[in-house]
């Protein structure tokens, strides 16, 4: 049985504030997850950078220079080889001249280096995060940077599928939620037109399957006989009609 006019008149404003609470849910967890993985990956780049420079840090208190490190190279080439995502794992002298290097990382961008005064920093671009982490000498002398740049494609790959996840739940929601309001004030609806009708019933009064349109008809009699009443007495009192 198909609903009436009035409970899907009912039911849609209340369809429509359940779909905009949805929605707006929807993209809140999605930002929010987004948020909480990149700053999970960032803290665990974070740590790497941190474990290189304190091994690098304890060879040069040993007094060596930065460019005798021994094995310096072949430990950022683990890194590299540890996270395929690593675009880059780089060591820079104070002149920004690379010192160590592994992955396709070329020559670094200005923007990397100007950051390069900082102990610790963080520059996010389309697609990447780069990472850096200052050596210091004996003193806080400063002796280099390392660099790491990170590629964040698969880390937005995995946040857009779990938010399309979300969305797929979501529209399933909806229909549900608008099937069971529909249905729900549909019957409440029919109940309230049946306790009219025995109401009439119990009066005498003739019984109307949807009571708001039989007022409106009972509305629409009573001024079509108004005005057809006004018209005659209009014609009676006009000059010349005897």
């Amino acid at each position: 049985m198909a609903p009436s006019r009035l409970s899907l008149f009912i039911a849609a404003p209340i369809v429509l504030v359940s779909v905009m609470a949805l929605g707006l849910g929807v993209a809140l967890q999605a930002d929010r997850l987004d948020d909480t993985t990149r700053a999970i990956e960032e803290s665990r780049l974070r740590f790497t950078l941190d474990d290189l420079r304190e091994r690098f840090e304890a060879r040069m208190a040993l007094g060596l220079p930065l460019k005798a490190l021994p094995d310096a190279a072949a430990a950022l080439e683990r890194e590299l080889r540890r996270d395929p995502d690593i675009v880059f794992i780089s060591v820079i002298d104070n002149a920004a001249a690379p010192v160590f290097g592994a992955g396709a990382g070329g020559t670094d961008p200005p923007a990397l280096l100007r950051q390069a005064a900082a102990r610790d920093w963080l520059l996010r671009e389309p697609g990447f995060v780069t990472l850096g982490a200052r050596l210091s000498r004996p003193g806080g002398v400063p002796a280099g940077t390392l660099l790491l740049r990170h590629a964040t494609q698969r880390q937005a790959g995995a946040v857009a599928m779990v938010a399309r996840e979300l969305t797929l739940a979501t529209v399933c929601a909806v229909l549900l939620t608008t099937f069971c309001i529909v249905v729900g004030v549909d019957l409440l609806v029919r109940r309230m037109d049946g306790t009219l009708a025995r109401m009439n019933a119990a009066l005498g009064l003739p019984h109307s399957g949807d009571g708001a349109a039989a007022l409106v008809d009972d509305v629409n009699q009573t001024a079509a006989s108004a005005l057809h009443d006004l018209a005659a007495a209009r014609d009676t009192l006009a000059p010349g009609a005897r």
